[in-house]
């Protein structure tokens, strides 16, 4: 698998750019984070990537954080949705407009993915609203040495939710300053795990 690449951009277009990686060309389709970054040929790039490996042929699929190529993977284990779809989409919606697609479908009106219609939107909405909801379902217990549950259930749903978000890519110290908001907001309310998650995600998007 390869999962990240540097190398001198030899060339761009709409949505690919082609990396040489000592004298290696690899043409990597990219999102919209990156391309309002605005690479030109010439200049040093690093990407993350992902390879999406079909019976006929290998595609290079390239993320400006952690964020995107989580959310790209949970979009392409969605039934109907291929990687070329899950990249068409996030060239046209950052991270916070996708999160926004899956937890409220009417707060996205303003956008508009060529190929997504209602009836797609409502599918990778059911598929992965669950999903994100229990994210840190068998994940909370594989965190690293000294993650652990103390202080009773509030201290385990707030470090449930923290592991929610790492997994959704956020790095930890960006996932403790958006639980420390939903906590601050909510002083009197005993939140769940599902609660900060769902309140989390609500904060990422905007609602």
């Amino acid at each position: 698998m390869i999962s990240y690449l540097k190398g001198v951009i030899k060339s761009v277009s709409r949505n690919e750019i082609i990396l040489d990686v000592n004298g290696v060309g690899y043409s990597v389709f990219v999102t919209k984070k990156i391309l309002e970054t605005n690479p030109s040929a010439g200049n040093d790039f690093e990407v993350l990537t992902y390879l999406d490996v079909k019976e006929n042929s290998m595609m290079l699929f390239g993320f400006g954080d952690d964020r995107e190529r989580e959310i790209f993977k949970m979009l392409i284990n969605v039934n109907g949705i291929s990687a070329k779809t899950a990249n068409t989409i996030l060239m046209h919606a950052t991270f916070e407009e996708i999160i926004s697609i899956i937890t409220d479908r009417q707060g996205v009106a303003g956008v508009k993915i060529p190929g997504i219609g209602p009836k797609k939107i409502e599918l990778i909405s059911v598929a992965l609203k669950d999903k994100i909801y229990k994210i840190s379902e068998g994940t909370f217990a594989g965190q690293e040495p000294g993650f652990t549950v103390s202080g009773g259930s509030a201290e385990q749903s707030r470090l449930e939710a923290l592991t929610a978000l790492m997994t959704l890519g956020y790095q930890r110290s960006e996932a403790e300053k958006i639980i420390r908001e939903i906590l601050k907001a909510n002083p009197q309310e005993n939140l769940t795990t599902e609660d900060l998650i769902k309140k989390s995600l609500n904060y990422i998007s905007g609602v």
